[in-house]
């Protein structure tokens, strides 16, 4: 399971869940892409989907769904489904325990599961986390954003269920979005104000890229041991 999210507000993370989502469907994966975003939901307008939601995901935490009445397949990518988030509940309707039900059920059909969460540490953020095996955080190339971020990479390796179960943390990977390496050029404290800024346990180059996915499935990747 996937988790994008970030501490700051309009950094991409919805772009960047359905850009990632559609990529791992169109390598062969099958794909879930969950919005957690209770009250202003967003994914399904990424997905083309918005016309074609009836019911959500909290139709599903409540009993009023079953889980395959609520996931909308992919018109174009057969490998993609969406559950979309409530667009009318409060956020306290993701219990912990019906958010855990939800993606053990997902966790068994699908080989990665990419959880759209809001911003900051609010309840929605906090369940997509919780569950998380990678977390995906999102930043802008500004010291708000910066700060914010690395707070996000703390609360993932600490609130996390593997934390609480010891096992091995949750993989964390930054992705720097409205990146300029123009603008960057120009301002030669930039680099140093960012190492400075965050206190992350990885080494961070702003020119490597790591990826999620080998680029090519395995042959038997609907049969993943380990699902993400």
């Amino acid at each position: 399971m996937v988790c994008v999210t970030s501490g700051k507000g309009g950094v991409g993370k919805t772009t960047t869940s359905a850009s990632l989502a559609m990529g791992l469907a169109e390598r062969g994966f099958r794909v879930c892409a969950v919005d957690f975003d209770i009250g202003l939901r967003n994914l399904d307008l990424h997905l083309g989907c918005e016309r074609r939601i009836v019911f959500d995901f909290v139709n599903v935490i409540q009993s009023e769904c079953k889980l395959h009445q609520a996931l909308i397949k992919d018109r174009h990518q057969p490998n993609l489904f969406m559950l979309a988030a409530s667009q009318t509940r409060d956020k306290t309707a993701l219990t912990a325990e019906g958010v855990e039900q939800v993606i053990e059920q997902l966790r068994s059909s699908f080989d990665y599961i990419i959880c759209d969460s809001p911003a900051g540490i609010e309840n929605g953020a906090t369940q997509a986390m919780r569950h998380a095996d990678i977390a995906l955080v999102c930043t802008n190339p500004e010291l708000s954003s910066v700060r914010d971020s690395d707070k996000m990479l703390s609360i993932v390796a600490s609130k996390s269920k593997r934390a609480e179960l010891n096992q091995e943390p949750v993989q964390p990977y930054l992705l720097i979005t409205r990146y300029h390496p123009d603008r960057v050029a120009m301002d030669r404290h930039f680099p140093l104000t960012l190492t400075l800024t965050l206190n992350l346990t990885m080494t961070l180059t702003l020119t490597r890229t790591r990826t999620l996915a080998d680029p090519s499935p395995s042959p038997n990747h609907g049969q993943h041991a380990r699902r993400r």
